[in-house]
């Protein structure tokens, strides 16, 4: 499958408009149409097209959009991998046919790229400055919209300036990054 998007929002635009309208997500260890919410088995799935869309040269910050159809190609539909689907509990029969699959990298943007996805990015370097001032919020209520079309299901915060930003991947992976799930309290938001 070629597309001429050279980011990922684009990219997920020209799959709608091609007929590819199944939202799917890793919930709970396995593959979710968000659509029904049906659970998909993944030796059903056939991977057609994987693109990874790289923000930094050489930095493992990319957003991957997986092009999905499910046997007999009743569904299908893209998967977005903004961070890494082994860290957010994907079948390891799904993340297999991922590898198998065929797919290209792309670049959207470069070092001098200060917004991704609408709210200001955080680099590796500025999270070393001072590694306490972010957290990873996890399913809070007040994140700001996903121009994916869902919402996010997680997303940095930065405390001292009180904002959402996005952490690079890498930044993601440090074991210094506090994870914040929520817990119902509006003082949390």
């Amino acid at each position: 499958m070629k597309l001429s998007a050279t980011d990922a929002v684009a990219a997920v635009s020209e799959l709608i408009e091609a007929g590819y309208t199944h939202d799917f997500r890793i919930r709970d260890g396995g593959l979710v149409d968000v659509g029904d919410g049906a659970l998909i088995d993944p030796s059903a799935v056939t991977v057609e097209a994987k693109l990874r869309y790289e923000t930094d040269t050489d930095s493992g910050d990319a957003s991957n959009v997986y092009v999905i159809s499910v046997r007999e190609g009743d569904r299908k539909g893209f998967l977005i991998d903004a961070h890494d689907l082994e860290g957010e509990g994907a079948p390891q029969a799904l993340i297999d046919r991922i590898h198998d699959g065929p797919g290209e990298t792309r670049s959207e943007g470069s070092e001098d790229s200060d917004l991704r996805y609408g709210v200001r990015k955080v680099r590796k370097s500025e999270f070393n400055a001072d590694p306490e001032r972010y957290v990873l919020r996890l399913g809070f209520p007040d994140f700001p919209p996903c121009p994916f079309g869902q919402g996010f299901s997680m997303l940095g915060y930065d405390t001292a300036n009180q904002e959402y930003v996005w952490l690079a991947t890498k930044i993601i992976r440090d074991d210094r990054l506090q994870r914040v799930p929520y817990n119902g309290s509006d003082e949390d938001a």
